[in-house]
């Protein structure tokens, strides 16, 4: 149980942080390829040796099913189709994939209310 909540939190976060970013630095893409995500990880200070899963969970939301089967994420997070389906339904509580522009949209929302909560 405990495993679930930490993994839907990291899930979170990502969705919060990573897409303003990969935006900004690599422009409107349908998807990123991983060299970017690592990149936008960064950026955030995600250690991709502390935290491998979280690069893994980016990955699985942000680039093409191509890369995902390429970088053996099958192994790790399950089917490509599946694991899109579990980040909508944890994120937007429906069993459809997420587009990039919902992405885009939830992190804007989140840098929106971050910015009111410091003033």
């Amino acid at each position: 149980m405990f495993g679930i909540f930490k993994k839907k939190t990291k899930i979170q976060s990502i969705a919060q942080e990573v897409p303003s970013v990969l935006l900004r630095s690599f422009g409107d893409k349908n998807t990123y390829v991983p060299d970017e995500i690592d990149q936008a990880l960064q950026e955030l200070g995600y250690d991709k040796q502390k935290d491998l899963n979280h690069h893994y969970y980016a990955y699985g939301m942000f680039t093409s099913e191509s890369f995902y089967e390429q970088l053996g994420l099958t192994d790790e997070l399950g089917n490509y189709g599946h694991f899109q389906r579990e980040v909508g339904k944890m994120l937007l509580n429906t069993p459809e994939p997420i587009d990039m522009h919902i992405y885009f949209e939830i992190s804007q929302q989140y840098q929106r209310e971050g910015k009111r909560n410091t003033h």
